[in-house]
């Protein structure tokens, strides 16, 4: 009898109350504003752990049981912050309470994930079924990708996408004036194919043409390396061909591959870095060098097409430094040498080009919404503060156009950018007039950071997330005659896949990166060298999380989109056997 009444308490205590728990959670965020339809995956997959887990028994302890319960709190964190707004004020008794359970309900949601996922990864695939003629695989996805998007380039997308930020580009090419606001090795790149497209066709909108049809070889080349590892590393086939399909007919795939942005051959250089370093790491395909090749070619993207790339690329090899202790000297070399080298590139070199001004506005994007919803919210302010930020900001502008989700209105409309010299001369006043600011009024730079960033670190949110037109300019690169049924057809299935609501978790930044950071964690757990993999990719996006001017623009978190399915079935699969389990 006693014992039966202690199964009992036990089959509520490890069953009911998290299922309990995981439903509180999900019925106080039915009113979100990110998509629900994340919340739902994520509180169905909670609770098949806890009834696996009732089930199996966990047996998480000592540095596991840490990681999984930091992982788990900082997942349950996330959300509650991401949704303030449903428990204010936080002071009533049952906004406190619905706080308090969805704090808990998340925390449980994800504790049982990661220790059930814990106990069953990674999944070893038998020896086997050792994969022949990858290099059918590459070439499969390769001429799929070319197909697909040389089809949209020419018949519905001709020459291609150019927005404000592609004009800026071709400027700097055209005038041979160039800076770093703009990455300068990408310039470099565009403006050395722009040049060979116009030697052959004679007509800047063909030179146009001809980049971004390159750039869809680049891109269709990392698709097809990335789909070739997975095959190499004996991941079942049907996720190999929804990898597959994903990376061939995802409309953001289609569209960035015409696309005149750093973020579309920045994202596809991470891509190759992540797939060859795992090759490396597990010693996959038969011809290293190829792997070593491909590895320094991604480095070198990873490092020179966007401005955080190199420190996302030095966490990672000081991570694997550490992690390898003396193992793998060659790939540590081949980092450290790639490294340095895209050192002397974007600091002696752009300096002896005159090409190293960056866009320091840019990178106070937090800050400056931070301050301005100061100055929007009317707060107090002393007749000095008012004066010193009157030289940055037109206050009255500020008040008039702060929008929560972006600093972008504030940036354009209310900054002096006639000033910035001087601001610049005076930065120590305004570091500690922001200092000031935020210690008077934490609750609205709080705020003001939730909103402008949560889109990278909770579920999910409907955003912008492409450009379909050219931009009127000065060199005339024009659209060509883009109406015809090919590009009805090709803006159908954008406008499906972005509609659809099943779809929207394949979509959501934040769900993304809980994905990889899982990654990550389950590979520490288990001791294995793939959580290096998830390294740059955090990296990045704690960029984003501390500087971004938009709460969710896509293509600065391209590389953690692209990059997710590699991470994620590597690590559910190991390309070993039984034997090699730990």
């Amino acid at each position: 009898m006693v014992s039966s009444v202690k199964a009992k308490n036990r089959f509520i205590f490890r069953t009911l109350l998290p299922v309990f728990l995981i439903y509180a959670w999900l019925t106080n965020l039915r009113e979100t504003d990110s998509y629900y339809s994340v919340y739902v995956l994520c509180a169905l997959a909670g609770i098949l752990a806890v009834m696996d887990n009732a089930v199996r028994g966990t047996r998480v302890s000592g540095r596991n049981r840490v990681w999984t319960a930091v992982s788990a709190a900082l997942f349950s964190l996330s959300v509650v912050l991401a949704n303030y707004p449903l428990f204010e004020p936080i002071t009533a008794l049952l906004s406190l309470t619905n706080a308090g359970l969805t704090l808990l309900g998340g925390f449980v949601l994800c504790w049982n994930v990661l220790s059930c996922l814990a106990e069953k990864l990674p999944v070893y695939r038998s020896a086997e079924n050792c994969p022949t003629h990858p290099g059918r695989v590459f070439l499969w996805v390769f001429l799929a990708v070319v197909l697909v998007d040389s089809v949209f380039l020419f018949f519905a997308q001709y020459p291609g996408v150019i927005s404000v930020d592609s004009v800026s580009t071709i400027r700097q090419v055209m005038e041979h004036d160039y800076d770093n606001v703009m990455p300068f090795w990408h310039t470099v790149s565009f403006g050395a194919l722009f040049r060979l497209g116009y030697l052959l066709f004679h007509d800047y909108t063909a030179a146009v043409a001809f980049f971004h049809f390159m750039q869809i070889l680049f891109m269709a080349a990392c698709f097809g390396f990335a789909v070739m590892t997975l095959y190499e590393a004996r991941v079942p086939k049907g996720w190999i061909l929804a990898a597959a399909l994903l990376n061939v007919f995802s409309y953001y795939n289609i569209i960035y591959s015409v696309t005149l942005w750093k973020d579309v051959p920045f994202g596809g250089a991470v891509l190759l870095f992540v797939a060859a370093l795992y090759r490396l790491i597990r010693h996959v395909g038969k011809h290293r060098w190829v792997n070593y090749a491909v590895m320094i070619a991604g480095a070198m993207g990873l490092s020179l097409l966007r401005t955080n790339g190199w420190y996302a690329f030095l966490v990672t090899a000081l991570i694997m430094l550490l992690a390898l202790r003396g193992r793998e000297r060659k790939l540590i070399t081949a980092m450290l040498t790639v490294l340095v080298l895209c050192w002397v590139l974007l600091n002696p070199v752009l300096s002896l080009l005159d090409a190293n001004e960056m866009s320091y506005v840019e990178t106070l994007a937090v800050p400056f919404q931070q301050v301005a919803r100061v100055i929007a919210n009317g707060r107090s302010l002393t007749q000095e503060e008012e004066a010193l930020l009157s030289r940055a900001f037109s206050l009255e502008k500020v008040k008039e156009v702060y929008t929560p989700e972006t600093v972008d209105p504030v940036k354009f409309e209310a900054f002096r950018y006639g000033n910035l010299p001087e601001l610049k001369e005076h930065l120590p006043d305004y570091l500690r007039l922001y200092v000031r600011l935020g210690l008077r009024y934490p609750g609205d730079y709080f705020r003001a950071w939730v909103e402008e960033t949560k889109g990278y670190w909770n579920g999910g949110y409907e955003f912008w997330v492409y450009n379909d037109y050219v931009l009127d300019n000065e060199y005339g690169i024009a659209a060509g005659s883009n109406q015809n049924i090919v590009s009805s057809g090709f803006h159908a299935l954008f406008r499906y896949q972005e509609k659809l609501a099943i779809l929207q978790p394949l979509f959501s930044v934040g769900l993304c990166n809980w994905i990889i950071i899982a990654c990550c964690v389950l590979n520490i757990v288990k001791r294995r060298e793939e959580f290096a993999l998830s390294v740059p990719v955090i990296v990045l996006a704690a960029g984003l999380w501390v500087g971004t001017p938009a709460c969710t623009t896509f293509r600065y978190a391209y590389p953690m989109i692209l990059t997710m399915p590699v991470i994620l079935l590597v690590t559910i699969f190991d390309a070993g056997t039984a034997d090699h389990q730990q």
